[in-house]
């Protein structure tokens, strides 16, 4: 295998991914139009409404949320084929993982820097067949072990493949690549 090789995201999935996001943003800016209302009415639901100073903060955290569905959703069809999930070169392995805690920051999860491991942090490795995640990768590092979730959605051959070259690496540390 020829280093620094990258695993990404696959494109479809990419351009799903968008799609719902713009939908749903495009969701939250036309549901509450009325087409009984003024123009003048509908554009302040649907922007900013100066009716009030709350109508106003309200519908500009709506803006926000509503610019970043929108805006995340073109993000993820642009760049389907770019957005990668795992990395593996001479110093090291680089995964994505999933962060803690709420929604928006697992929405942008893809936009942070890969996490990394040294070859020689890394205890074991191997891919665990369950029923509900299919084939999942899993780390053991000296913090304990880590499923690879982001990972979820590389091929079994790509997994394989990561799990066969970590594991030549694992047992002998002075190959060179």
């Amino acid at each position: 295998m020829q280093l620094p090789k990258s695993y990404y995201l696959p494109p479809y999935r990419s351009i799903i991914i968008g799609t719902i996001l713009i939908v749903m943003g495009l969701c939250f800016t036309f549901m509450g139009v009325d087409i009984k209302a003024s123009l003048g009415d509908n554009l302040q639901w649907v922007f900013l409404s100066f009716r009030s100073i709350g109508d106003f903060i309200f519908s500009f955290i709506m803006l926000v949320f509503k610019a970043g569905f929108i805006g995340g959703g073109y993000l993820f069809i642009r760049f389907a084929n770019g957005i990668e999930r795992a990395k593996l070169d001479e110093k090291g392995f680089y995964y994505r993982e999933i962060p803690k805690g709420g929604g928006v920051s697992k929405l942008a999860m893809d936009s942070r820097p890969l996490t990394f491991v040294p070859y020689p942090a890394i205890k074991e490795i191997h891919l665990r067949k369950s029923m509900l995640s299919g084939m999942q990768l899993l780390i053991t590092l000296n913090s304990g072990t880590v499923p690879m979730v982001a990972l979820g959605v590389l091929s079994k051959q790509e997994k394989q493949e990561i799990v066969d070259f970590i594991k030549t690496k694992i047992n002998n540390p002075v190959i060179k690549t």
